[in-house]
């Protein structure tokens, strides 16, 4: 029996020791399998630019948080503007002069209706927002640049507010290349009322751009930074002036969500037949919202400051006929006739939950040579310009050394109900060193009818104005 025993382990012991090796062999089989297999990590997509706080606070900034009407290629927007406009001077042609925001008074005027949107399919992005109301001819007239060639540039683009296409690469935090009509936000306000924190601007907004027409790139090397360099036709201008473009930059930086600066730069020759006269600007701008509490009965309050500086020289062809502010001719401009500078601050409280603000501030400014200043349109049988440097009125002269100051203040009541409608009381007092605003007898006529000869109308052209604005405003 001992024998036979043994006999059966010794038989057992190769079998057992053969499936042994089998599922060891599978294991190491498979661990080294696996070991030369490469693991797939996805890596988590970047947050967009600036999704990491809520900026809805900023003046000029969008308030809306979310668009019900948004899709997976398209996201609808409509904006709306309305107002009514009292002047305690009662001009007798309504006319309001030297502003952006409005055209005229004592009567009710839709300003600007906005349809549109902005395309996203995989990486092709682009907007288009149309723009109509007296924005359509309003804007327009500002810019001289369809005075070059035939081609009636101010007609084929009054209807358009922005056009523009382009393609997101996935490079940092972005990198867009973007082509078209733009906005320039030099000047700190937006160009959509429903995204500003008073319904008028100071003059160092309303005397900048609005839009560009060109080519920018947008680099977002952090989350928190942007920088976007232009190249454009002009200063806020469809066409180009002379035979070179205008170069540009923003520089946005948000350190946390509640501090953001915005930075702006230009150069450009921006005069209609003078390639030699040079412009620059600088516009540079701080936000700060200082108190964030949802339960004190003043929820939130943050200010705003802008500051620019501006100039032009250079050479002016004879045949243009400048002079001076004494009669002689010009053909060599220095700084000293023809510069800019000013600054606007605003201090804004919010209150019932973010439905009702109250917004305090102004501004001032001096222009010498009046190169920015807003023309009043007067009967000089041309349209003014803020780009045309001979388009002034007899009455109102844009010569090199002409002193222009202006100042303003403005008390703003927002009230809104709704993320996408804001209705506004304002009341709105400026002010310039040379008589500009409209008086009673306003700048078209005697019985301010624009038919037939005026008969030696002199415009009634004054040194204040006082108004109150009442404007409904939406934006999906």
């Amino acid at each position: 029996m001992k024998r036979k025993n043994s006999f059966m382990v010794k038989g057992l012991s190769p079998l057992l020791v053969m499936g042994l090796l089998l599922i060891f062999g599978e294991k190491v089989w498979a661990d080294a399998a696996a070991a030369a297999t490469p693991v797939e990590t996805v890596t988590p997509a970047k947050p967009d630019p600036f999704s990491f706080a809520d900026f809805t606070w900023m003046n000029g900034n969008a308030r809306v948080k979310d668009n019900p009407l948004d899709s997976k290629y398209f996201t609808p927007e409509i904006t709306m503007d309305v107002h009514y406009i009292y002047d305690f001077a009662h001009p007798i042609d309504h006319v309001l002069v030297g502003t952006t925001e409005g055209s005229l008074v004592n009567e009710v005027e839709v300003q600007d209706v906005g349809l549109g949107g902005d395309l996203h399919v995989d990486n092709v992005i682009g907007r288009i927002l149309t723009q109509f109301g007296t924005d359509a001819t309003q804007t327009v007239r500002n810019d001289a640049s369809p005075g070059v060639g035939t081609t009636d540039l101010a007609d084929a683009y009054r209807y358009l507010s922005e056009a523009w296409g382009g393609y997101h690469f996935d490079v940092d935090y972005g990198l867009n290349v973007e082509a078209g009509i733009f906005m320039s936000y030099i000047g700190l306000f937006s160009y959509y009322s429903p995204e500003n924190w008073t319904y008028q601007p100071s003059y160092v907004s309303s005397n900048t751009p609005w839009f560009f027409n060109g080519v920018r790139i947008q680099w977002f090397p952090e989350q928190n930074l942007k920088i976007e360099p232009w190249i454009i036709n002009g200063w806020q201008s469809y066409g180009e002036f002379n035979q070179q473009p205008g170069l540009g930059y923003q520089i946005k930086w948000a350190p946390t969500g509640d501090i953001s600066t915005v930075f702006n730069g230009y150069w450009g020759t921006d005069n209609l037949g003078a390639p030699g006269l040079n412009r620059i600007h600088s516009d540079n701008s701080l936000l700060v919202k200082y108190l964030d509490n949802p339960k004190a009965p003043i929820d939130k309050v943050a200010f705003s400051f802008t500051i620019d500086y501006g100039q032009m020289w250079g050479a002016v062809p004879a045949g243009l006929g400048m002079v001076d502010t004494n009669g002689n001719a010009v053909t060599q401009i220095t700084p000293a006739q023809e510069n800019f500078f000013g600054f606007m601050a605003y201090n804004r409280f919010w209150f019932d939950n973010d439905h009702q603000a109250l917004t305090l501030g102004g501004g001032w400014m001096t222009n010498t040579g009046r190169y920015l200043v807003l023309l009043p349109d007067l009967p000089n049988g041309q349209t003014g310009g803020a780009n045309a440097i001979n388009y002034a009125s007899p009455y109102f002269t844009e010569n090199p050394g002409d002193p222009f100051t202006g100042w303003d203040w403005t008390v703003t009541w927002s009230i809104m109900p709704s993320q996408y409608l804001m209705w506004q009381v304002e009341f709105n007092h400026r002010g310039s060193s040379v008589p500009y605003f409209s008086g009673p007898g306003g700048v078209t006529s005697p019985n301010g009818v624009n038919v037939g000869a005026n008969g030696g109308y002199v415009p009634n052209l004054v040194t204040s104005e006082d108004r109150v604005n009442l404007a409904c405003e939406l934006e999906i």
